[in-house]
């Protein structure tokens, strides 16, 4: 009895104990992105190169909110006992970091280059974040919101869409116009992809409630 009880505590705790985690990771982040801004980059007058910094800056720092509303919002849900996957899951957030010392350089190909690993890191995360939350019994269909066709279809397209743009833009095949372009799709689908699982998280939580949630889950 005394060990169910120290259970259902420590799952009671886990998901202000998780977003908390969350919470300090992306703020670090968007820490360095802000260091960075005031250390070298040039965001004025608005030349095309000024403006496809700041679509890097807006890119950067709406990817790494979304991130934290993803974690927040599915670590809200759960109430287990926490893993190591969980530490791995939140500590990818600080994938962002690389690309924010790549913002505002003159040549783009290097930060299309991490922005490609970013998405793909960005699928990782994503994925271990639904496994771990469908391992409860009434969080199953969670799993759905990372399929091909669903909120995070941005990422699997995005991976190899930098790939391509680095590399062209390595090669100097590409003009500014185009970089700007490609570096504009970033925030853009950062807003999409945050609105999109808004919208299916909140049908996954009222399916949850219909069908009813039963206690913790064991490891």
């Amino acid at each position: 009895m005394m060990d169910d009880d120290l259970e259902a505590r420590v799952a009671r705790q886990f998901p202000s104990l998780y977003l908390t985690l969350v919470s300090v990771l992306v703020g670090l982040v968007l820490s360095d992105l802000f260091s960075e801004m005031h250390a070298r980059m040039n965001l004025w007058p608005l030349t095309i190169e000024a403006c496809r910094t700041w679509c890097q800056v807006l890119g950067n720092t709406l990817a790494a909110l979304a991130a934290w509303v993803t974690y927040s919002h599915l670590g809200l849900v759960k109430q287990r006992l926490p893993t190591v996957w969980d530490t791995l899951d939140a500590v990818l957030v600080l994938i962002t970091i690389p690309s924010n010392a790549l913002v505002g350089r003159h040549d783009a190909a290097a930060w299309f280059l991490v922005a490609a690993s970013w998405n793909l890191l960005a699928v990782c995360a994503v994925r271990i974040n639904l496994w771990q939350a469908s391992r409860e019994p009434h969080l199953a269909h969670f799993a759905r919101i990372g399929r091909f066709s669903g909120p995070y279809n941005y990422l699997y397209v995005g991976a190899p869409a930098f790939i391509v743009m680095s590399v062209l833009s390595y090669l100097h095949m590409t003009t500014p116009l185009v970089e700007l372009a490609a570096a504009a799709t970033a925030p853009i689908a950062a807003i999409a992809v945050t609105i999109l699982f808004m919208r299916e998280w909140r049908a996954a939580v009222l399916q949850a409630r219909d069908t009813g949630a039963p206690g913790p889950a064991r490891n």
